[in-house]
């Protein structure tokens, strides 16, 4: 057992960071990694002294392993280093069963309430997790690493990786409350200090500005929904006494797209308004306007969430407006019948209109807070590269 351990993932990164003639340190790698090659059939990472398969059977098993046809192969070779997996198996001969049990006993002090359930807690979102944990376990058994380096392991990517970071950063955070050296060669972790950090601020004015440039480009068609609805609403009259259906449909169909551009920027200016009310409170109370990226962050995806109950509800209101109008059709031209199944067109055909402004506003905030991300990540950056 050497002083320092490289547990080496298999992002491109890693190659770059870590020296393959180093002769210091023990290195730790999961699944298909040690076997992979590089187009001149070389080994991608020449030495490894231990391997984390814990997949199912199944997986490492398959004949199709989407990284390696041959890991089966390999690991019943015997040409292995030590495997850990979910249990000794006897095709595997240098596997070893990864001592969960014992592992588990690191969080014997932690519990989950969970709908009013307690559970124990069980967190392992990766592979690395499990390295992670192992490194702790045999650390409180007196067989110390003094240093830990992680090389490889990014997490970058929203969906594969992004539900993994939880547990990483536990149990980096583990190790790292147990006063083990640790050194991360990624950029997990770089960010700015919550409250101390990355708070940026927004004048007022900078908002003012913000919204008289969308302001600008809104120019004439600020109104022109709404009076445009007004005319399609009223022109629903004509249905009473005649067949005006096909008219009435493209023309509805025909507004909303001509209403986009606008209803979109109507929605920026109310959000950027919105923030205005803020930045003035801030800059009133205490002399200054500071927002933080969360907040920005946080707002956009509550705004995600309403418009796709929104757009639900606009299909739904559209899946019912047809048959209505098929019914309208089929009653007696100017009877009362027809009158009142105009009425209820009519209300339908407002709400459906009302339903795609709103989508449109809400489409308007949403990428108004992207860019206030957008711009607190410049700021941030900006003051970075001044330090």
């Amino acid at each position: 057992m050497k002083k320092t351990l490289v547990i080496m993932g298999t992002h491109p990164n890693g190659l770059k960071t870590f020296d393959w003639t180093r002769t210091d340190c023990d290195i730790w790698m999961f699944n298909e990694a040690p076997t992979a090659k590089k187009a001149n059939g070389e080994l991608m990472y020449p030495k490894t002294d231990v391997v984390f398969q814990l997949h199912h059977e199944a997986i490492w098993k398959n004949p199709k392993n989407r990284n390696d046809k041959d890991h089966f192969q390999w690991l019943t070779s015997g040409k292995t280093p030590t495997v850990y997996m979910q249990e000794q198996y006897s095709d595997v001969p240098k596997s070893v069963r990864y001592p969960i049990d014992r592992v588990l006993s690191l969080t014997k002090n932690v519990r989950l309430v969970v709908n009013g359930k307690e559970k124990s807690f069980k967190y392992f979102s990766s592979s690395p997790d499990f390295a992670l944990a192992l490194v702790a376990y045999i650390w409180k058994q007196g067989r110390k690493y003094k240093r830990v380096e992680v090389h490889g392991i990014e997490l970058e990517t929203e969906s594969e990786y992004q539900y993994q970071k939880t547990g990483f950063g536990f149990w980096t955070g583990y190790l790292a409350a147990l006063g083990i050296e640790l050194v991360l060669y990624n950029k997990i972790f770089d960010a700015p200090v919550y409250g101390y950090e990355g708070d940026v601020a927004v004048t007022s004015a900078q908002i003012e500005q913000r919204i008289a440039d969308l302001t600008q480009e809104l120019g004439d068609e600020k109104d022109q929904y709404s009076q445009e609805a007004k005319v399609l609403l009223d022109s629903l009259s004509g249905l009473l006494r005649q067949d005006i259906s096909v008219a009435i449909q493209a023309e509805l169909n025909q507004i909303t797209k001509r209403s986009e551009h606008a209803g979109i920027l109507n929605g920026k200016i109310k959000e950027s308004q919105r923030y205005l009310e803020k930045a003035r409170a801030m800059e009133q109370k205490a002399g200054a306007s500071v927002f933080a990226m969360g907040e920005f962050d946080g707002t956009r995806i509550a705004y995600n969430k309403q418009y796709l109950e929104a757009r639900q509800q606009a299909l739904m209101l559209n899946a019912g407006i047809s048959p209505l109008l098929k019914r309208l059709l089929n009653l007696k031209k100017g009877s009362q019948k027809r009158q009142r199944v105009l009425d209820e067109f009519g209300a339908k055909v407002a709400e459906l209109m009302n339903k795609n402004m709103l989508l449109l506003h809400v489409a308007g905030a949403i990428q108004e807070n992207q860019y206030y991300i957008d711009s607190l990540k410049l700021s941030i950056r900006s003051a970075g590269g001044r330090r």
